[in-house]
């Protein structure tokens, strides 16, 4: 079907003219459906040739690419009636040769994301350890504040559109001959991934352990030091348990602290996220005054008027349990 496509593109092209928009329409529609068959037919193949003949495809359509201008130009020193004819063709190897190369790119993706599901099924959850009425977790986090988390997006953000800018004009010559869909894949490829390693780097950098404690009348955290806090004096709570961004946050009225888990190294194999809260651990926070709000897995518990911390005030405090 490609290649009748492709015929009908050069069939519509006369010496007067280059066939409008139906001849490049056929044959990029039929140099697409070339590339198709060609990685469809692989599938007929047992599964260690599909990848063989994948990989040996891939230099092929990469050589295609570079040499479609070149091609374009050398064809248009034939004698007519062909240089038009087999210029609109041509055209059709770009959408081949990408599709090869993005197929390609969409298995070793898909690889990767079953060895990495397969990879965190068998990575240990954290889970609350201790006596059931004072349960605790230790887990390598990495200390953040709210600001510097923020400005660390940020930057990642600029350093990427920047390296992107660069990137796009230093090899314009070249990048501009791969699809659009392509040159996403490249810029993701060699420039993003990257400065997600440089991130991931940083942030790695601060990682120690941090072991968190719910006491009677108190939440402990152990870090480079003690930090008791009495649950009437806290401001709020997020608390996160998945993803890159699994972390919790403390705040009271003097002081903040954020512990960044998600993208954080854990010891012995364990998987970098956070166990929900416990029932009871919500109760003593409710209890405490703090009002849940939780959105897209994100727990947040916010103090919704001042906290009276005069000594004395007679009010006890929560306990869990």
């Amino acid at each position: 079907m490609g290649v009748v496509l492709c015929a009908a593109g050069a069939l519509l092209v006369t010496p007067t003219s280059d066939g409008g928009f139906s001849a490049y329409l056929c044959v990029i529609i039929g140099g697409w459906a070339v590339g198709f068959a060609l990685v469809n037919a692989l599938n007929a193949w047992p599964e260690r040739w599909q990848w063989g003949g994948h990989v040996a495809l891939a230099p092929g359509g990469i050589a295609l690419l570079a040499s479609t201008t070149p091609l374009i130009r050398t064809l248009g020193s034939l004698p007519e009636p062909w240089p038009r004819s087999l210029s609109v063709v041509a055209l059709g190897i770009p959408p081949a040769g990408g599709w090869v190369l993005i197929t390609l790119l969409g298995r070793i993706s898909g690889r990767f994301d079953r060895a990495a599901e397969r990879r965190a099924a068998a990575l240990a959850e954290p889970t609350w350890s201790g006596a059931d009425r004072r349960p605790e977790v230790t887990v390598n986090a990495a200390r953040f504040t709210t600001a510097a988390l923020t400005a660390l997006a940020v930057g990642a953000v600029v350093v990427v559109g920047a390296l992107s800018a660069v990137v796009v004009i230093v090899t314009e010559r070249w990048l501009l001959r791969l699809p659009p869909l392509m040159i996403v894949v490249a810029l993701g490829l060699f420039v993003g991934m990257p400065v997600y390693a440089a991130i991931w780097g940083v942030v790695n950098s601060r990682r120690l352990p941090v072991t968190l404690r719910w006491h009677t009348g108190a939440l402990v955290v152990d870090a480079e030091d003690r930090w008791t806090v009495p649950y009437p004096m806290i401001q709020s709570v997020i608390w996160r348990s998945q993803g890159d961004t699994a972390c919790f946050e403390v705040h009271t009225a003097t002081r903040r602290e954020t512990f960044l888990v998600g993208m954080v190294r854990q010891r012995n194999g364990r998987a970098s996220q956070l166990p929900p809260l416990m029932h009871r651990m919500r109760r003593v926070l409710e209890e405490s005054g703090l009002r849940p709000h939780e959105r897209r897995g994100t727990l947040r518990y916010t103090r919704s008027a001042p906290t009276n911390t005069v000594s004395g005030s007679g009010a006890p405090p929560p306990a869990l349990g």
